[in-house]
């Protein structure tokens, strides 16, 4: 009877040594920091980035009793769902650019040479260094430095150039708005990743479109001067420039004829 107490409680200690927690996981420690460094940079983009495969890789081999196991199998779920969302948004906005390319006039985007259009922005004195928040600046970089605080939204087709892109907004809340100041109530036009235009922010996607005039970018205040040159460049483009939203009418179309009952 003794010896099968003895056994009985051998097996109740060895069952218990298998339960017991390890440390901290050398393989969740190395997944946590890549994911943290391509996050901070890309944001939602990250879960499209190769290397995201590393992280998903070193999540998988953590050894199911460490510590940080259940940690490892929430990011490894968070990682599934970004890249299904990723998924989901990338196809909507390809969608979104074929509508808006077939639309009245749209010119075909392999005929338009977009770096020429915004380099006909600049002055022809270099004169003082490019504002980094001007036109022909990276989002990236800006994004970079801001942690984030341009948000993508809808594409544009700019009507007369027929330039297309996506519409950045200034992300809510008061860290960003202290950071990026000059971009409270504007809409960023990007093109093929860099500022294109700024203007006063359109009526929201969805609603009816509204023209809008171009204004002369400016980073956060205080302003610096601008040289005479690009004053009269900018006074030159500042015509009425309207933006079509696809799935609404064509500003400045026509409306068809109504059939008579």
């Amino acid at each position: 009877m003794n010896r099968r107490a003895a056994i009985c409680l051998l097996v109740i200690l060895a069952a218990a040594g298998c339960r017991r927690r390890s440390g901290p996981d050398a393989h969740y420690q190395e997944a946590s920091r890549i994911y943290q460094q391509l996050y901070a940079s890309e944001l939602d983009d990250a879960y499209g980035d190769p290397r995201i495969e590393a992280v998903i890789a070193e999540l998988k081999i953590v050894e199911p009793n460490s510590m940080d196991a259940e940690a490892a199998a929430s990011l490894l779920g968070t990682i599934q769902r970004g890249k299904e969302a990723l998924a989901t948004d990338r196809a909507r906005r390809e969608k979104m650019a074929a509508a808006a390319a077939q639309a009245p006039g749209a010119t075909p985007i392999g005929s338009i040479d977009i770096a020429k259009i915004i380099a006909a922005g600049q002055p022809a004195d270099a004169g003082p260094p490019r504002d980094p928040y001007g036109t022909g600046a990276l989002v990236a970089e800006i994004n970079t430095s801001t942690g984030g605080c341009l948000a993508d939204g809808e594409p544009f087709v700019e009507q007369g150039t027929n330039v297309t892109g996506i519409v950045y907004r200034l992300a809510p809340g008061a860290a960003c708005a202290s950071k990026l100041p000059g971009f409270a109530g504007q809409a960023v036009l990007v093109a093929n990743g860099r500022m294109y235009r700024r203007i006063p922010d359109p009526s929201p996607p969805g609603g009816a479109p509204q023209a809008a005039s171009a204004v002369p970018d400016a980073g956060p205040p205080p302003a610096r001067p601008r040289p005479a040159a690009q004053a009269a460049a900018e006074s030159a483009d500042a015509g009425e420039v309207r933006y079509y939203y696809p799935g609404q009418p064509v500003p400045g179309a026509t409306p068809p004829a109504q059939q008579p009952q």
